[in-house]
């Protein structure tokens, strides 16, 4: 069997759209078209990573060990290990249409292109769609905990294309017809290998960046004895319960992309851009099938589901799925009410999910903890930032840059300062969610020492609290992570942390 998804024949609705095209149109109406709406792409796969990182920091996956788990704990991670293992794929696909524009020779542009607020709808969707379980249809996606509304929302975002459906760069409903008018933009007569050529290959975000799993990826599927070793060494005989290895399930399957090679692949043709596009379209919705619509799977293993099953085979397992009435595509069929049935009710009180407040903005938050939530979002863009830059980087530290930016600030920084914030108490029973808004850390040049400025603050924050706190108190040793993890991404004065911080971008900005 292949290692990989067959590349999507043209449908005839593709066909007949690139025809007209070729009658109609210039080179130089398309090429601009073309570039214009992979930057759209972009900004698409960047307006969904806040929405599910923000539901998955909701998710309180340690509360036991692994002997401890009980139904509601193994929902819990399994709901995590989905929606991170979705995250990691939009950020794969934004990197996969970052990658096309650069070969195009025109730079991506990240930093302050998230929605400005929220809830939003992505760029250029259809604000009517189909009917929620609330009897609404307006397409508005908000940053929430998790529930049975929110997986909803994010139905909306993945919400399959079916068989044959207009291409649309405009007032799409699903964004496979948004994908298929780039897909067509890239078939016409007017674009040629050479027109992907413009961008150094090696300067591009290279495959060996990209791993399809992480630790929070990673679920288990029942109890298990994190004592007993990992295979192929035998269990011993006073084990109750299987090894961690044993029960782990891993969300992303390896041959879940379209082409030979990669999932994640540099770009210097026509062919490879348009294999680039095939493998967001199928692992968001599914690997099509003709006169029928798209087929759950994204792989063709089949052990992996698109994120649209995803979601719903998650959303299938809470008590509110039998009779709902939000509006499901018959194709791929819903899938029947999983066992067992939770109620998010039942894990708010167990604790298993935090109450975060809806579409939270710093400016929400109480004056003394807002500039704990500023740097939460100057992180963000600096990621954000991180990213543009990886094209100006030689290509011999590329991987050292990638490993020390995007991997430390999302692993080491960013991860750990959301689940420190989502311990401080907001009042009326909601704790601190994470915000991640277009703050403005300057031009790029600059922006490390804008980060680090608002560091700055966020310490200060930290320390007037606990100067009002026993050091005994809980929210004194979470203020003293707070400050902590600022110091991993920022150099501070007072600093007592000896390791190495954010690279910072200035010098492959100072001279542009």
């Amino acid at each position: 069997m292949p290692n990989h998804d067959p590349i999507t024949k043209l449908t005839p609705a593709e066909l007949k759209f690139i025809d007209h095209l070729n009658a109609t149109s210039s080179r130089e109406s398309v090429l601009a078209a073309l570039k214009a709406d992979l930057q759209t792409a972009i900004e698409i796969e960047l307006a969904t990573i806040p929405i599910y990182l923000c539901t998955y920091y909701s998710l309180v996956r340690n509360t036991t060990t692994g002997e401890g788990l009980g139904p509601h704990e193994l929902f819990v991670n399994k709901a995590g290990g989905v929606i991170m293992s979705v995250a990691v794929e939009e950020m794969l696909h934004m990197s996969l249409s970052s990658n096309i524009l650069f070969a195009m020779g025109v730079a991506p542009q990240l930093y302050g292109k998230a929605p400005a607020v929220y809830p939003t709808g992505l760029p250029y969707h259809n604000p009517v769609g189909p009917k929620g379980p609330d009897g609404a249809t307006a397409v508005k996606i908000p940053l929430a905990s998790f529930s049975f509304e929110q997986l909803w929302h994010f139905l909306q975002i993945e919400y399959p294309e079916q068989w044959n459906a207009m291409p649309e760069d405009r007032n799409w409903a699903t964004i496979g017809q948004f994908y298929s008018y780039i897909r067509c933009l890239i078939h016409t007569k007017f674009i040629t290998d050479a027109d992907f050529k413009h961008g150094l290959v090696p300067n591009a975000i290279q495959p060996g960046n990209y791993s399809p799993n992480n630790v929070d990826t990673v679920y288990p599927n029942a109890k298990f004895d994190p004592w007993t070793p990992a295979p192929p060494v035998p269990a011993p005989s006073w084990a109750s319960y299987p090894g961690a290895s044993q029960a782990a399930v891993y969300a992303d399957k390896a041959d879940s992309h379209a082409g030979k090679g990669a999932e994640l692949i540099t770009i210097s043709s026509r062919r490879e851009a348009a294999i680039a596009i095939d493998t967001i379209c199928d692992q968001g919705e599914g690997d099509p099938i003709p006169d029928v619509g798209p087929g759950p799977d994204d792989d063709p293993s089949k052990d992996e589901l698109s994120h649209y099953m995803k979601f719903l085979t998650l959303q299938a397992q809470l008590a509110e799925y039998v009779g709902t009435t939000e509006q499901l595509p018959k194709q791929p069929p819903p899938p029947p009410p999983q066992t067992p049935t939770m109620k998010v009710a039942d894990l708010l009180k167990d604790k298993l999910i935090v109450d975060f407040p809806d579409n939270p903005l710093a400016a929400g938050y109480p004056p003394a903890l807002q500039p704990i939530a500023n740097f939460c979002s100057g992180c963000f863009q600096y990621m954000l930032i991180m990213t543009e830059t990886i094209f100006r980087v030689p290509h011999k530290d590329q991987k050292l840059f990638f490993n020390e930016g995007l991997h430390r600030s999302m692993i080491w920084v960013l991860d750990k300062y959301i689940r420190t914030m989502r311990d401080i108490p907001v009042g009326k029973g909601k704790f601190m969610a994470p915000v991640f808004e277009n703050v403005d850390l300057g031009p790029q040049e600059h922006s490390f020492k804008a980060l680090t400025g608002l560091g700055a603050a966020a310490i200060s924050a930290a320390q007037i609290v606990q100067s009002t706190l026993h050091p005994s108190d809980d929210l004194y040793s979470v203020m003293g992570n707070i400050i902590y993890y600022v110091c991993v991404a920022t150099p501070q004065p007072q600093s007592t942390y000896s390791g190495r911080t954010l690279p910072d971008v200035h010098k492959y900005w100072a001279t542009t």
